[in-house]
Formats: C-alpha cells, structure tokens, sequence
C-alpha cells in the first residue's frame, strides 16, 4: 500500500483552516458539554428527562437541548418511553468495537513486529469498514525501497490483499450488496472488474488459505493476506505482508505464506483464548 495512493484523499483533507484560539477553546468547551451529558445519562438507570439533564450537568436548558437533540439525531440518544433521554445501542456498539479493535491490535503487535523482522517487509493489519478496509496498525519495513502505510488508510476490498480476504468471511448477500454500493473500480490494469472474476478468486482464496493482490490496487506492489479470527470463529480482521514487485515476486509471496498464515493463527489464540 502506498501513501501516494489517490483514493486515500478525502474531500477537505489536503486544506488546513486556520483556526483562532476563541474558536478552539469554544470547540473544546463544547466538547466537555457533550462529554458530561453522555456520562450523566450513562450512569442514570432509565435515562434522564431534558429537565433533570440540565440540572445534573449544571447547564441551562436551551444548551442542553441544543447538544441532546443534535447527539439523538446522529443515533447516540434515544427517546424513553416517557419522552427522557437514553443512551442508545450505536454508542454501546461503538464503544465495543473500539474495545475490540484495541485487543486485535495488542494481540498482533508482537507478532507483527517478528513477522517484519523475519520477512523484511512492511507488514499491516486491516478490519473492514463501511464497505472498506481500513488499516489499524502498521509496521513499515527497516528496507530503504518499500511499500508505505500509515494507520487509517482506506482501501477498496476487490483490488488489495487485506480487502480481499475480508470478502471470504461475509455472507453472499452482503457480498452482492458491497459490490452494488461500492463497484469494482479498474485501479491498474491488474485489477479484478467483473464479478464472476472477483468469485472465482474469492473461492481460490479460501481453498489456499491467503490472498495475493497481484499488482492490483497499484503498480509495482504486490501483497499478501491472511485472516484472524476471533470467538466462535468469526472473521475479525486481517494481515497482510506487501513488498515492491521486484523484490516481492510472486513465487517469493507464495513463499512467505506460511509464515502469514502462522503469524495469524497465533494472534487469533491470542484473541480467543
């Protein structure tokens, strides 16, 4: 993966707004606002009425309503039954999968760390979100040519070794609905377009056990991928080991295979056990 990537820039993100220190201590204020009025309706068994809210937080009504009503619109508060306040499951959700994310991620960090000591390579590890991969950690190679990654890269599913992986866990339906929302993007002329070729690639990658993304998200990379998986053996993420085209060949990818495949069974006796 490399950080010169197109796809990973995101509208606004090359363009930093200056910001005056008013404003920053007013974002901030706004936050500690927001903060106090999640862990009040938290730590309130049946939730809190807008009335009782103000008072428990100490902030005027019209302050209350205004951070109340815009965190119920995103789907983080819900409406009791008696018109009050309650945290809502997306928070839970959230807050779970966070917690999880943070387990993956101590699991692998060892692992990971003798994976590129022994294979030389910039080795990353990736969960699939909203229709992506994201990358949650990385460790780039000691080399001086290598495959660059920073921690929150997305990447299309169909055309990396991490993505492709992920696709093996979902179900067919889930499959057929990403490929409806997100496409299958021509990104080099190596990449998988059709979806007959995408399924037949997905149905060799769980006989063999590992991905190979042949030089298809970009030119002159080549990758591999591998799943982990954590209770009652669900998929939960993935590792991939990506190297430059002349260094990484494909008979070199195959080779290092079974090291990948080793590296993922012992984080995921590190998750489930």
């Amino acid at each position: 993966m490399a950080k010169q990537q197109a796809y990973n820039q995101r509208p606004g993100s090359d363009t930093l707004k200056k910001r005056t220190p008013r404003s920053e201590s007013s974002g901030v204020l706004v936050l500690h606002k927001t903060l106090d009025i999640l862990e009040a309706i938290k730590n309130t068994p049946g939730g809190l009425s807008l009335a009782d809210l103000s008072r428990a937080v100490r902030m005027p009504k019209p302050t209350a309503y205004r951070i109340t009503s815009t965190l119920e619109s995103r789907g983080y508060l819900d409406r009791t039954t008696e018109g009050g306040y309650q945290v809502s499951r997306k928070l839970f959700e959230l807050q779970r999968r966070t917690t999880d994310e943070q387990v993956i991620i101590r699991a692998a960090q060892p692992i990971m760390d003798r994976l590129v000591e022994s294979c030389q390579e910039t080795v990353n590890l990736g969960i699939l979100d909203a229709g992506e991969v994201v990358v949650i950690n990385t460790i780039e190679s000691p080399q001086g040519i290598r495959m660059a990654s920073k921690i929150g890269n997305r990447r299309y599913l169909h055309s990396t070794a991490l993505g492709k992986v992920l696709l093996c866990g979902l179900p067919e339906r889930e499959l057929q609905r990403l490929i409806r929302v997100k496409g299958l993007p021509k990104l080099t002329p190596f990449t998988l377009t059709t979806v007959a070729g995408l399924k037949d690639e997905l149905e060799l990658i769980r006989e063999r056990g590992y991905s190979i993304d042949n030089e298809e998200n970009e030119l002159n990379g080549r990758c591999l991928g591998a799943p982990i998986f954590g209770p009652y053996g669900r998929m939960v993420s993935a590792l991939s080991i990506s190297g430059p085209s002349f260094r990484m060949t494909v008979e070199h990818a195959h080779s290092l295979a079974p090291q990948l495949l080793e590296a993922c069974r012992s984080i995921t006796q590190s998750i489930t056990s």
